[in-house]
């Protein structure tokens, strides 16, 4: 499959609402001509023991001109961004790609010129160029003198960039699989900055970014880049935050970049991933987000969660308080009840799959009965793993296989008097509860609930068994 007589240039295009500007590309280019430059000879020195003799990469750092699109306005980079951009290159390219294929791999494979730029590289259609990869040897780098070290994540943003044209360079010794493009292929747009392409859109199609969408190419290579730099627990947040459908297409992307690096350069990519991640955290210090996928919604998604226990003589409410308003249902349900004798001890939402529960109250006969009875009632439910959302709905009519319990009248009238219009009549929100639990204590997650949405008073929680 390699085809070593493609010679394509590559483009990493980024959406922008700036113009260009003076403070870019108003440069004294005099002190760049190439008949008075003067070396630096400690970034020359640095460059050359670093990448040069290791790598037999030359870095231009010096303005030359028919290195670029002449037709664009570009400035040259200062010198002071020149080692630290190409230590960014270094630590969290080269070196990640070097431990995890290989020194032959990264040899083999890397581009042998690195040309940097200062300004972006402005576009007619409002966005703005941030790299591009020629022909497997150039990568040319822009818009460096804006780049704050100090910030990891404009570090981040820039290796990114890095990432997604090496990826474009595999891909011209080992061709994209087919089945990748299919993955939704109707969707690709090269029209890609129209209004219509917003970054929600693009993820609702299943498209890591709002350039995915140009053509399949860029899409693996903004897959691949992504997935690296931004991180497992980013992509999780991403595909765990939009629709289904949409959901699946990225998990299949994301498996076939994976299979692409083992198959073809036999590259375990978590452990790249890792090693990307590792630098930027250490070096650089970005941090993950906050992971989605350890959120209840998320939970009950997944179908981790087997029960939810509301027993209100547990000492946990006395340690992290309760909810007046639920307190109030659950009284008024405990004693209409106790009207006929029948004497409740807690009730309990059991989750059967990600889209059923059973509502189960537990009671005994007496106010000193030994036997404790139960009687279910079944629900579905839907959960956005947007906005945490819960709805539940009351299955009708109850399957044959219904807990006989259900059938005395006593019960079923207190639970349809209190208990079904409080879960039906109203939406709530899936969550760590109570409020008052802090994440840095060890029981956090471990107790949950529901709270009603724009009423956070009024809630139940108990402790989570999972499956």
């Amino acid at each position: 499959m390699k085809n070593n007589s493609l010679i394509l240039v590559f483009l990493l295009l980024v959406f922008a609402s700036c113009r260009k500007s003076d403070a870019n590309l108003d440069v004294d280019l005099s002190t760049y001509n190439p008949d008075t430059y003067v070396a630096d000879p400690v970034i020359d020195q640095w460059l050359m023991d670093s990448l040069t003799d290791p790598y037999n990469i030359q870095t231009v750092y010096r303005f030359e001109r028919n290195l670029t699109d002449v037709g664009k306005d570009v400035s040259p980079i200062a010198l002071d961004k020149v080692m630290p951009t190409m230590q960014a290159v270094l630590r969290i390219f080269l070196k990640p790609y070097e431990k995890i294929a290989g020194a032959a791999f990264i040899k083999k494979y890397t581009p042998k010129q690195y040309v940097l730029y200062g300004s972006p590289s402005y576009n007619t259609n409002g966005s703005i160029t941030l790299g591009t990869a020629d022909g497997g040897r150039r990568v040319v780098l822009y818009e460096l003198n804006s780049l704050d070290f100090s910030n990891g994540e404009q570090v981040r943003r820039k290796i990114r960039t890095i990432h997604h044209e090496f990826t474009h360079i595999l891909n011209q010794n080992i061709l994209i699989p087919p089945e990748f493009e299919q993955v939704t292929k109707a969707e690709y747009d090269a029209d890609w900055t129209n209004s219509a392409n917003t970054d929600a859109v693009a993820k609702s199609l299943g498209f890591v970014s709002r350039y995915s969408r140009s053509s399949y190419k860029e899409d693996f290579a903004e897959m691949v880049s992504h997935l690296l730099v931004e991180g497992q627990v980013w992509f999780n947040n991403y595909i765990n935050t939009t629709e289904a459908d949409a959901k699946t297409k990225l998990q299949a992307k994301e498996r076939l970049v994976k299979d692409y690096f083992k198959t073809y350069f036999n590259i375990e990519f978590s452990e790249l991933q890792a090693e990307v991640q590792k630098v930027l955290k250490e070096t650089y210090n970005v941090h993950d987000p906050e992971d989605v996928t350890q959120t209840l919604p998320n939970w009950l998604l997944d179908n981790k969660v087997s029960t939810i226990t509301y027993d209100p003589a547990a000492a946990h409410y006395d340690t992290y308080g309760r909810s007046a308003a639920f307190t109030t249902v659950y009284n008024d349900y405990k004693a209409s009840l106790q009207t006929s004798n029948w004497y409740l001890q807690y009730i309990q939402f059991r989750f059967n799959s990600a889209t059923s529960m059973t509502f189960r109250l537990a009671f005994k006969q007496g106010a000193n009965g030994s036997t404790v009875y139960v009687a279910d009632y079944n629900f579905d439910f839907t959960v956005n793993p947007i906005t945490g959302s819960v709805k539940f709905t009351k299955v009708v009519p109850e399957t044959a296989n219904t807990n006989s319990n259900n059938k005395i009248v006593t019960i079923v009238a207190a639970f349809e008097q209190y208990i079904l219009p409080y879960l039906t009549n109203r939406q709530f929100v899936a969550a760590w509860l109570p409020a008052t639990l802090p994440s840095s204590d060890p029981a956090y997650r471990t107790f949950g609930g529901f709270y009603v949405d724009g009423s956070s008073s009024n809630y139940f929680y108990g402790p989570i068994a999972l499956k």
